[in-house]
């Protein structure tokens, strides 16, 4: 795959944190990376072009541009990818390995990716796990964040850690609880919803009413401001997370009503 990584400049300074969000159905690191790119007043450094993709323009107040942006706060020392679009799947490997050797180039010291998952227990909590090489888990338990136990990961997620392990670069995954996912798993469990048509149904539908987990998202914007020792000012994501909570449990109880099935189905979207 060829990447064109087009930038006016980052300093080569080994504080420096490299966040990515990873596509996930609750949109929830994607947020969080918006949220920090506005509230940080973060500078727009440069932008990836991939090769191999059809041409995307995003248009931002009538200038074009690619649909990749660096974003870097100079001050909270985070460097930022916005996407404007998800990375394909069958390209996200290959995209986040040219991305961390242009890290491993400039010096970053931290390059963390943000996700999100149901519900450990019964009830989503304010914890942010996370998953690093061995020699790095001490580190990362310092911040607050918990280690997950055990489990098997796979798809993006499992990409990135691939990617990043064994590098110059230390690397993690970040986990947030969402609401969202949260949700559809209970309705898989009372068997209101058992194939994946289903569930991408309801999560078009969701996601379309009540819009991307922003309660998972506070919870990682927290994590990286820990990871960088920075202070955020998450106001407007905690009235907005409180509101969702409410939204979410509402559209949730409404879904798991007898005819909830018989109503017009959401179109699929992909």
């Amino acid at each position: 795959m060829r990447l064109e990584v087009k930038i006016s400049g980052l300093p080569r300074d080994r504080k420096n944190i490299l966040v990515v969000s990873c596509p996930e159905p609750s949109l929830a690191g994607v947020v969080a990376v918006e949220y920090l790119v506005d509230t940080l007043a973060m500078e727009e450094i440069g932008a990836i072009k991939i090769a191999e993709m059809p041409p995307v323009i995003a248009v931002i107040d009538g200038a074009a541009k690619l649909p990749y942006r660096i974003f870097y706060s100079r001050q909270a020392g985070v460097v930022a990818i916005r996407q404007h679009v998800p990375v394909p799947p069958h390209v996200y490997s290959e995209f986040i390995n040219k991305l961390l050797d242009w890290a491993e180039e400039n010096k970053v010291r931290t390059a963390v990716c943000l996700s999100a998952v149901p519900a450990v227990g019964e009830r989503e909590g304010d914890k942010v796990y996370f998953v690093t090489e061995e020699g790095l888990v001490e580190r990362f338990k310092q911040y607050g964040f918990e280690p997950i136990r055990e489990a098997t990961v796979t798809g993006l997620e499992g990409a990135f850690l691939d990617a990043v392990l064994g590098r110059s670069v230390d690397g993690a995954l970040l986990v947030a609880e969402s609401k969202l996912l949260t949700a559809i798993k209970r309705l898989t469990d009372s068997g209101k919803i058992a194939t994946h048509r289903d569930v991408m149904l309801i999560l078009n539908d969701l996601i379309g009413r009540v819009g991307p987990d922003v309660g998972a998202a506070l919870k990682l914007v927290n994590a990286v401001a820990r990871l960088a020792e920075i202070q955020v000012d998450t106001s407007r994501l905690q009235d907005h997370a409180s509101k969702y909570a409410f939204l979410i449990e509402k559209n949730v109880e409404a879904l798991l009503r007898p005819a909830a099935r018989a109503e017009k189905e959401v179109p699929v979207v992909f």
